[in-house]
């Protein structure tokens, strides 16, 4: 059986940081993970790969703190506030993510749910942070996903 309350500390813990080695240990091998800005992405190795590394690499002090969260049998919701530096200055957003766990614990799937309007208009007003974006890979993600936004569930 799951732990819920275990993984969200653990879900904090690893945004702390951030962890990246932390937050993937949360993730089963063959995790789905759908998210804003992103086509959704299959596999911990692809997760590593095509989601933290980029992101990591575009806002290296991004932090999410959990702020509530709710769980009924191996589903996990987890509200969470993030803040990073952008150009000279802090950004904020929010969002949910829901989480199905697996009998390990692990996450099986993960959807996220945040506006990402907030943070494009943020990266559009800073010209300072375009190339980094662009070098990251984030803004390349967000390109193939075409419209920005998750359109399942």
């Amino acid at each position: 059986m799951s732990d819920p309350a275990g993984f969200v500390e653990r879900f904090a813990d690893g945004w702390s940081g951030p962890y990246p080695e932390r937050l993937l240990a949360l993730l089963h091998c063959d995790i789905r993970l759908i998210q804003p800005l992103s086509a959704p992405v299959t596999g911990r190795a692809a997760a590593e790969r095509e989601l933290f590394e980029p992101l990591f690499r575009f806002l290296p002090d991004l932090r999410l703190a959990v702020a509530r969260w709710s769980a009924e049998g191996d589903v996990v919701f987890i509200e969470w506030t993030a803040s990073a530096t952008l150009g000279t200055g802090t950004l904020r957003w929010s969002g949910v993510d829901r989480f199905l766990l697996g009998a390990d614990g692990r996450a099986l799937e993960r959807v996220a749910w945040f506006d990402p309007a907030p943070l494009l208009v943020a990266i559009l007003r800073h010209p300072s942070c375009w190339w980094r974006f662009v070098r990251s890979g984030v803004a390349r993600r967000a390109l193939q996903n075409g419209t920005g936004t998750s359109t399942r569930r």
